[in-house]
């Protein structure tokens, strides 16, 4: 044993090696592949979009009635975001290791368990009201890291038809414009503060108490889906890889490769796991894993030198890993689409866009979801990939049962003019800037903003730069991750983009959006509820 825990074990875990070591994770998990086998995987890899899309997908599998485990990265305030489990799976949360730690049992488990069970079970949202933050400047230590493995595993899994000419359906479907927030969903809607008078400007108030559109499954499913794996959880996963892994391995393994083997080890009783990449693919620790179906979300620039010089690099690097059955988002651009067609043709992979697996009736119902749950117009293909996946694996449910979207930071609405999207790169920002002049019109808002020196600040700033009246920069730090302060000054005086430092004050009479990466948005919200303290 350890003797601490899983999170105490990660603070010291390398987020970036200066060499990678590409054949370590594989040669880990291969040691304990046995010991936790893994059925039917479902890997997503994209630039955006990836964690919603797994999101959609598990309680979706969940809904059908199936154990469900999803892994994504990074996370917004608990490592518990990372791993989360679904169906009756999530609804006995106790594991035991035995005697010999080479199996694991639910003690929970009884003959009832072996029906899915109908209770609700509630998500709680975290409470930050304890997080000592007096000023902006937070230093933090949980990073996803970069530094992923390769292997490739293949399974048959087959599609009927060849690939066909990319649908954008957005323009057959009524979609509904949102102004304002959902008045009906607004009892539902989870409150980070009680306090129904904070005042964040010396001049104006909120009109309305702080808020969010974070919806917990209990609001409208008639079933329990899922949850985020149990501090109990973690921990049992992490004694079970110290009491598996080989020793060379124990203290070797970065952060992202270790929580990756812990979420295999929880996954282990799953009919099904959906696994999101991190930031790679062809040398991605998840990419280990043997895989029916590759998922594609939107492929953009990012990373640049980690996955590639330019788009049709990363593109070949994200893409490359795809197996025997593959389905694109209909949002996929000309290049990373090309390259996806040579790719398959080379592998003999059955490539499908998502909309040819789908009827007109469900691409309606799937729009419907989407507004009457005040989801950003974006996640509509990210839903309807999601739903292609259910339609390939021959899994039956109904779109009115899913859950609200249960992950932070996706275009959340924290106040009627308060927005919070943990976009980082150009193509968010495209998607984010269509996003805001659906919902305001020709009004200019604030832009709440700041970066990591690897990021491309100027093409994300010139996407906004329509929908943007001015910037503000939210200083914080995250260790081993350089700032990109002067590159972000020098790319709005470009612009000619009025910019401050963050002022530290939310008036009612602007519209505000903080736009960036995991950390930014956990930092501002952190901000925020020590300034309410």
């Amino acid at each position: 044993m350890s003797g601490r825990s899983i999170k105490e074990f990660l603070q010291n875990r390398p987020i970036y090696y200066k060499k990678i070591d590409y054949e370590r994770f594989p040669r880990a998990y291969a040691a304990i592949k046995d010991k936790i086998p893994l059925r039917n995987v479902i890997q997503i890899i994209g630039t955006n979009g990836k964690g919603s899309t797994g999101r959609f997908l598990a309680n979706a599998i969940a809904a059908a009635g199936f154990n469900v485990g999803h892994y994504t990265s990074p996370h917004v305030f608990k490592l518990n975001e990372r791993i989360y489990l679904g169906g009756r799976i999530a609804q006995n949360p106790v594991f035991a290791l035995n005697s010999g730690a080479s199996n694991f049992k639910n003690e929970q488990n009884s003959a009832s368990a072996s029906n899915f069970t109908e209770k609700q079970n509630s998500i709680k949202m975290q409470n930050f009201a304890n997080r000592e933050n007096s000023a902006s400047q937070i230093s933090i230590s949980n990073l996803q890291n970069s530094s992923t493995q390769n292997l490739h595993s293949e399974q048959n899994s087959t599609l009927q038809n060849p690939v066909c000419t990319t649908q954008n359906f957005y323009s057959e479907l009524n979609f509904i414009s949102r102004n304002s927030i959902d008045t009906q969903n607004s009892a539902s809607t989870q409150n980070l503060w009680n306090s129904q008078d904070l005042k964040f400007s010396s001049e104006q108030n909120f009109k309305f108490p702080l808020g969010s559109n974070f919806k917990s499954a209990q609001s409208s499913p008639p079933i329990s889906l899922g949850r985020d794996a149990t501090d109990e959880e973690l921990d049992f996963a992490h004694e079970f890889l110290q009491e598996s892994l080989p020793a060379e391995f124990k203290d070797s393994l970065s952060y992202f490769e270790y929580l990756t083997l812990a979420a295999a080890v929880l996954f282990r009783d799953c009919d099904y796991c959906v696994i999101e990449a991190g930031m790679g693919g062809e040398f991605d620790a998840t990419s280990s894993f043997g895989r029916t179906l590759s998922l594609f979300t939107p492929i953009g620039t990012d990373h640049l030198g980690m996955l590639g010089q330019n788009l049709e690099q990363i593109a070949h690097t994200k893409l490359i890993t795809m197996q025997q059955a593959a389905i694109l988002s209909d949002e996929m651009s000309e290049v990373p689409l090309r390259i996806a067609r040579q790719i398959a043709e080379q592998k003999g992979t059955h490539l499908r866009f998502a909309t040819e697996l789908l009827s007109k009736s469900e691409q309606a119902q799937i729009a419907e979801f989407c507004a009457h749950n005040n989801l950003p117009k974006f996640q509509i293909s990210n839903l309807a990939l999601a739903i292609a996946a259910m339609k390939f694996l021959n899994l039956k449910f109904e779109i009115s049962q899913l859950p609200p979207l249960n992950l932070r930071g996706r275009m959340e609405v924290l106040a009627p003019n308060l927005r919070v999207d943990v976009g980082h790169n150009e193509l968010a920002a495209q998607q984010v800037a269509r996003e805001i002049t659906e919902i305001y019109g020709g009004r200019k808002i604030v832009l709440i903003y700041n970066a990591f020196a690897d990021k491309d600040v100027a093409a994300v700033l010139r996407t906004l730069a329509p929908v943007v009246e001015h910037v503000e920069i939210f200083n914080y730090e995250v260790a081993d991750r350089e700032m990109a302060a002067e590159a972000i000054t020098r790319a709005l005086d470009a612009l000619k983009i009025p910019h401050s430092p963050f002022r530290g004050e939310l008036r009612a009479d602007e519209e505000y959006l903080v736009f960036g990466s995991f950390h930014l948005v956990e930092n501002f919200i952190l901000w925020l509820e020590a300034r309410r303290g």
